[in-house]
């Protein structure tokens, strides 16, 4: 919102003291606009999910036709509170709208969601990641209805009846390298033009897509392209808007964000910080937000920033006034972020769902195609134990490591998923048969599988976070194994901790050494409260998840194996972690030596030549009082070279280790002691050292004796 200070001819009006008719007139000067968004949609037509908003869960979220009904009466109630006055009511999605899809959007190439999002009058849209999925040449065919080269995928996509796109796709930040122009004719911003009586009031929109997109596609479908900074971008097109008299302006910014109390954070918060510095006189109101699938709704400075979570479970309802004759928002518009929640009772859009119906009436002779055979014709099931492992889950990330290291990371270690993605028990038929539909149904999001390095310390920290919240959201895993147990401090909120976690060698993990890991782009984006993955380095992508699962399974079945999963045993629980010793305590040696040995930690022997302090009598062998001896002799301790009084300081902290037998003996050390005997034993000891030529000690033992009773 572009601050001005313009009075309006009818607020002068009014000052002058004209009729109420004049005063009426105030009200036509202004444009009550609702602005819809989605983002991160996916081709989710029948997908149902959580949405997790700010104080609000809402479960079995989504699903398109109930998303349509949702906008549609929102519509209606924005038009009811507006009755009498113009307004305007618009839909935009801000990427990722395709790609990653379920089977019944993806197997037709995603047509079928270009004609739910006409059905649903989608008006304007940008890029996100997923839309180079398989290259921006196929999703420009898509957009404008075009039918494939014959043969390109399959009959099933050759006989779909094609549809163009209704909406407008508008992309700032991303150019050609060839040409250094927008591809494919699409355009930075656009334009709408909306009348109010006798005046028109016009609204920018400018697309962009995030900067990270490079390293989440294959590099065949982004080499081509160069991405621009997102701020810069906005900043150069504002000011384009601003010339041309658009100062009412939204950003359709597939860029990730997060909010907290009506703060926005996050990337596109950083986003706008900069557009800030970089053109102060911005007029940009409103981001929609998308790419890290998470609740948004805050401000940065004079502008609001949504998002409505992701797959159609939430949407963005944002309402504002804009005035003619300043062409800006009166001030700051405000937003609900609505889920599309079952529960509630609203009918699902009929016309919505006949698209859907005859997709999947369409996709059904792909989806019963076998893929594989089960060792067991029983499902493998997604039921989790008291560890909160499945073996469908240990199935899952096993196919993900494995596709990952045939993918060109052969040193990736481990593979996480987060247990939310696993929809469905792997269905097997009872001839054994695993289908391409059973296998999809257990990844139905097509959520893009990243490689990242990630830190020993980064690891422990994403295990501890499955403790937390209650262990409301937890991972499936492979290539790791680890102890928990239930500390001291423990809480209802966080019940566990990790205690050790290793390798699938064995190896133990160091928390200060960086590891290699594939999860999914949700886990990348800090979903489920997983928030260190936002934070470890992205070094590549490969293949959607669904599609990896199911070409393990393939895999398997071109090999001539069947498949089987079982629960690996990852996480263990203990109940009481044995405290760690820094060093192990010395052995006596087997075999009699004439030299002293060098000295073992924590031993610290006293210098035969030297007699120990008398300031520490007891340490290491304990003495008694030279009053009462006594009647059985200790054990010598283990010879040791003579070092510094250096060595005083450790025995005085650690005792020596000695051998005690039940029965009054002590055992005879093999080798020759160089501690003190105790007082009264002067004469046994020395009997006992000059067997072994040290005669010396017993001497020694008696200055001590003397000093001590000066003392």
């Amino acid at each position: 919102m572009k601050k001005k200070v313009v009075l309006k001819s009818s607020i002068l009006a009014v000052v002058a003291g004209l009729s109420v008719f004049t005063i009426n007139s105030v009200f036509a000067d202004e444009l009550p606009v609702q602005f819809m968004g989605v983002n991160d949609f996916h081709g989710a037509l029948e997908q149902t999910g959580t949405a997790r908003l700010e104080g609000e869960t809402v479960k079995n979220a989504g699903t398109a036709p109930l998303l349509a009904t949702y906008l549609n009466d929102s519509q209606k109630d924005f038009e009811t509170e507006n009755a009498g006055t113009p307004n305007a009511s618009i839909r935009v999605q801000a990427g990722d709208m395709v790609g990653a899809s379920p089977a019944n959007s993806a197997l037709l190439q995603d047509e079928p969601t270009v004609k739910v999002f006409n059905e649903m009058n989608f008006e304007y849209g940008t890029l996100g990641n997923h839309e180079f999925d398989e290259g921006l040449g196929e999703f420009n065919r898509i957009m404008k209805g075009e039918a494939p080269t014959p043969g390109q995928f399959n009959k099933i996509v050759d006989d779909y009846p094609h549809e163009a796109s209704k909406q407008e796709v508008v992309i700032a930040n991303l150019v050609d390298k060839d040409t250094n122009k927008i591809p494919f004719d699409w355009k930075p911003y656009a334009i709408k033009e909306i009348p109010v009586n006798d005046k028109t009031v016009k609204v920018g929109f400018i697309g962009v897509v995030t900067t990270e997109f490079p390293n989440l596609v294959l590099r065949k479908n982004h080499e081509q392209y160069r991405v621009l900074d997102e701020a810069e971008s906005i900043a150069k097109y504002a000011r384009e808007l601003n010339d041309q008299g658009v100062h009412a302006i939204v950003v359709l910014a597939h860029v990730a964000a997060t909010s907290k109390n009506g703060v926005a954070e996050g990337p596109a918060a950083d986003m706008i910080k900069k557009l800030n510095q970089i053109y102060p006189e911005n007029s940009v109101d409103i981001v929609f937000a998308g790419h890290n699938h998470q609740y948004t709704n805050g401000m940065v400075g004079n502008t609001l920033i949504v998002q409505g979570t992701s797959q159609g479970k939430a949407y963005s309802d944002v309402r504002g006034v804009l005035d003619t004759d300043t062409a800006d928002f009166v001030k700051a518009p405000t937003a609900k972020i609505i889920a599309v929640d079952p529960s509630k009772g609203k009918a699902k859009d009929a016309k919505v769902q006949a698209i859907i119906d005859d997709a999947n009436a369409t996709v059904k002779k792909v989806t019963e195609a076998k893929i594989g055979t089960a060792e067991k014709a029983e499902n493998i099931t997604r039921e989790l134990n008291a560890q909160k492992e499945s073996a469908v889950g240990d199935l899952v990330t096993a196919a993900q490591l494995d596709i990952a290291k045939k993918s060109g990371y052969p040193d990736v270690d481990f593979a996480f998923t987060n247990n939310g993605g696993i929809r469905a028990d792997l269905v097997v038929k009872p001839d054994g048969t695993v289908t391409w539909g059973a296998a999809q149904a257990v990844q139905p999001f097509g959520n893009i599988l990243q490689v990242v390095e990630i830190t020993g310390d980064q690891i422990y920290k994403a295990l501890d976070q499955q403790y937390d919240e209650k262990e409301l959201y937890f991972l499936q895993m492979v290539g790791i194994k680890y102890t928990y147990t239930k500390p001291a401090d423990a809480t209802e909120e966080n019940p566990y901790k990790v205690v050790k976690a290793y390798k699938a060698d064995g190896t133990e993990i160091d928390r200060n050494k960086t590891y290699k890991a594939i999860i999914n782009d949700f886990l990348y984006g800090g979903g489920d409260g997983f928030s260190v993955f936002r934070d470890t380095k992205l070094i590549g992508a490969i293949n959607p998840d669904t599609e990896v699962f199911i070409q393990y399974i393939q895999d398997v079945n071109k090999a001539g194996k069947k498949l089987s999963a079982s629960i690996l045993g990852n996480k263990t629980f203990v109940e009481k972690v044995e405290e760690e010793k820094p060093t192990p305590q010395p052995q006596p040696q087997p075999t009699p030596q004439p030299t002293p040995v060098s000295p073992v930690s924590p031993v610290s022997p006293v210098s035969p030549v030297s007699p120990v302090s008398p300031e520490n009598p007891f340490h290491p062998v304990a003495p008694v009082t030279p009053a009462t001896p006594t009647p059985q002799p200790e054990s010598p301790v283990i010879p040791a070279t003579p070092t510094t009084p250096e060595t005083k300081e450790v025995a005085s902290v650690k005792p020596v280790a000695v051998t005690y037998h039940t029965g009054g003996q002590a055992e005879v050390a093999t080798t020759p002691a160089t501690g003190l005997p105790k007082t009264g034993q002067e004469d046994l000891a020395s009997t006992v050292l000059s067997l072994f030529g040290m005669t010396s000690l017993a001497l020694a033992g008696f200055v001590a004796s003397k000093k001590r009773e000066e003392n």
